[in-house]
């Protein structure tokens, strides 16, 4: 069977012309180039795929774990502000990371592609761990947010990259494409868990020490990608206009961006917002006699639940990745979105039961969160189906996962406290079911664009061709 075969799902549409739309291309000469140069990529992909979910699970530890060590150790290095001061402080210090991210991953992903990928992937884990040697040295806080901003940096460097190696990787096979997507999201997942695990227990061991544990998962992660990935020499990236029209105009990038937008509002909303809405105040006030929820758990509870919560979203996507080529990306898509609406059902249930009853929401939340863990791979590998028609420019396009994960979350972040501020836990809850009814609608243009890729990659187009059957 050949490879271009093997992209499609089981039992593939058949798409006409009338019902799907163009797709934007890069020159074929352009293809043709970088198809050649990521043939050993393909050649080697178990070990270039099991190093970049390493070098990803380090480099999430690494990011995740220095800010929350460096906010446990503010108070130590600054003691002479306020708790007030303070706060604010390790606030802007967190937010400085994401919008550093936000902002250089479209340029350093592009660089990328453009001077050699190779380079990134080493050089992004190893500008993290100089930003956390600056941080484990250094008590000025004009020097805390340099650390923040180069950590920034290195994980916009990485991230794309390392999404746009995996795609090259899995070029033309929908089965090991969909695969390393689900993985590539579970990496990540139990990287931000193992990062917040890991601070608290290095903290409490070696205090500020505790960065040179963060470094030393830098290191490894810069050490993995350099040993195992292989070299892609620079491509012959498309002009920036080309990539600006194939992702602003008209296209399956731009249908899917409100989509993806809604669903990381859903998820920056309750991050930011549900921990401190469900902790008790030490003093006991704060609690609504109508909502059961609101400052009524034990911070250690919290703390458990958000745990309970990632291993029950890897689960979810160990369950849903194998359907991905089956269902096809965009349908699975639309159909993970309703257990968003599953588990703020869930959670609003408990939210009014008192006693034993509560016990009743607990599988409805834990199948929500199961149900909607499909979107995340389906949606990296819908991202990295766009990337064939522009493969000299895959990272450059890859990192409108970093852009729109940031400023999505930024977004829920905001509505979410603002809905949770007229309406307590309710008010969170309903903002989140219609953050994803929205999502679940803006999905509708992209399973055309979906069979409209499928057309591209299966029709008689000789540049994309594997060049025979296996």
């Amino acid at each position: 069977m050949s490879d271009a075969r093997r992209a499609l799902p089981v039992d593939p549409p058949h798409p006409s012309d009338e019902d799907s739309p163009a797709v934007p291309q890069a020159d074929p000469a352009e293809i043709a180039d970088a198809k050649d140069a990521e043939r050993g990529l393909r050649d080697s992909r178990p070990a270039t795929i099991g190093a970049l979910l390493a070098g990803t699970t380090l480099l999430r530890v690494g990011s995740y774990g220095s800010g929350l060590v460096l906010a446990l150790v503010v108070p130590t290095i600054l003691p002479s502000l306020s708790d007030s001061e303070r706060a604010v402080l390790v606030g802007a210090l967190g937010a400085t990371h994401a919008i550093s991210e936000m902002a250089f991953a479209p340029l350093l992903a592009r660089w990328a592609d453009r001077v050699g990928r190779s380079r990134f992937l080493v050089g992004g884990p190893v500008l993290g761990l100089i930003a956390v040697l600056i941080a484990a040295t250094v008590g000025h806080p004009a020097a805390l947010f340099v650390a923040r901003v180069l950590e920034g940096m290195g994980s916009a460097a990485f991230v794309p990259t390392a999404l746009g190696t995996i795609a090259a990787a899995t070029s033309r096979n929908a089965h090991a494409r969909a695969n390393a997507s689900g993985a590539f999201e579970a990496a990540t997942l139990v990287g931000i868990a193992g990062g917040v695990g890991l601070a608290g227990f290095t903290h409490a061991a070696f205090g500020r020490g505790a960065f040179l544990v963060m470094a030393a998962c830098y290191l490894g992660a810069a050490m993995v990608c350099a040993v195992f990935v292989p070299r892609v020499r620079p491509l012959a990236v498309s002009p920036l206009r080309t990539i600006l029209r194939a992702v602003a105009g008209p296209g399956p990038i731009r249908s899917f961006l409100p989509a993806w937008m809604g669903t990381f509002a859903f998820l920056g909303a309750f991050i930011s917002n549900l921990p401190a809405l469900l902790a008790r105040f030490p003093d006991g006030h704060g609690t609504i006699v109508d909502q059961r929820l609101v400052h009524s758990l034990d911070e250690r509870l919290v703390s458990t639940i958000l745990v309970a919560w990632v291993i029950l979203l890897v689960v979810g996507i160990a369950l849903w990745t194998p359907f991905l080529p089956r269902f096809g990306l965009a349908v699975t898509m639309r159909r993970a979105v309703p257990g968003a609406w599953v588990l703020a059902g869930g959670l609003l249930l408990a939210n009014h039961l008192t006693g034993p009853l509560v016990a009743l929401a607990i599988p409805v939340a834990i199948t929500g969160i199961v149900w909607l863990s499909g979107f995340g791979p389906a949606a990296v590998a819908y991202l990295a189906e766009c990337s064939e028609t522009f493969m000299a420019d895959r990272s450059a396009l890859m990192a409108f996962y970093t852009v729109t994960l940031a400023a999505g979350g930024a977004l829920g972040a905001i509505l979410g406290g603002l809905c949770t501020a007229l309406g307590h836990a309710d008010g969170l809850f309903i903002f989140g079911i219609g953050a994803t009814v929205f999502t679940w609608f803006s999905l509708r243009p992209v399973v055309r664009y979906e069979k409209a890729l499928i057309r591209n990659l299966a029709g008689p187009v000789p540049l994309l061709e594997e060049g025979g059957s296996r």
